[in-house]
């Protein structure tokens, strides 16, 4: 009987083991951790091309291509990430992981998809500009919706709902900074654009610290 009993505890154990390793997202966190450190080497990169160009008399083809090209950069690093946490997560048999990973996937790269459909697409400037800019800001925060429903986080939840409330004032206060100037022309950004920026970048990375954080409760 005490080696039923003994069998029964060591069986109720690998079942308990099976489901947290099935369930715990702290195994993606260093995922969401990564896209942030890719957005925000993408954006230093712009800063640093923007000082550099705003030097210079005449912008080559070539140099300046390189700075309209920088988004790609984010989008083959999106494309790496996932390939990467895909297979490692169907080794791991981390199906709700797995579920989370393809998700983001869709979105992060659907939106850069959609970005870039609307830049080739014949519509006026505003149209494409307000188009992107949504887009940008609209997929990472249904991502973050759709996690924090999913694992049943209020943290994350309510965090996504105030963004998208303060996103919405930003955006109708129609507010710009001037952030320099190139070629004699003001460059302008809205400043909702910049809290974008700061979500997907600073964002992602307190996400995952986040998620780290909760599964080594």
């Amino acid at each position: 009987m005490q080696n039923v009993a003994e069998a029964i505890e060591e069986v109720n154990l690998i079942k308990k083991v099976i489901d947290r390793t099935q369930n715990d997202f702290s195994r993606i966190a260093s995922f969401f951790i990564s896209i942030g450190v890719i957005n925000t080497v993408t954006y230093l990169m712009y800063v640093i091309l923007f000082q550099i160009i705003k030097g210079m008399e005449h912008v080559g083809y070539s140099f300046w291509m390189l700075f309209r090209g920088l988004n790609y950069i984010s989008v083959l690093g999106y494309i790496v990430l996932v390939f990467i946490y895909r297979r490692k997560l169907k080794n791991r048999n981390n199906a709700l992981s797995l579920s989370m990973i393809n998700i983001w996937g869709t979105l992060l790269i659907g939106g850069e998809a959609f970005r870039i459909f609307f830049s080739a697409v014949n519509f006026g400037k505003q149209d494409v500009y307000f188009y992107q800019k949504t887009l940008t800001f609209l997929f990472p925060v249904i991502g973050c919706l759709v996690l924090g429903f999913v694992i049943q986080d209020k943290l994350i939840q309510w965090a996504a709902f105030l963004i998208v409330i303060l996103y919405m004032l930003l955006s109708g206060m129609g507010i710009e900074i001037k952030v320099g100037s190139m070629l004699g022309n003001n460059v302008n950004v809205g400043i909702g654009s910049i809290l974008t920026g700061i979500i997907v970048s600073a964002g992602m990375i307190l996400l995952g610290i986040h998620l780290k954080r909760k599964g080594e409760r």
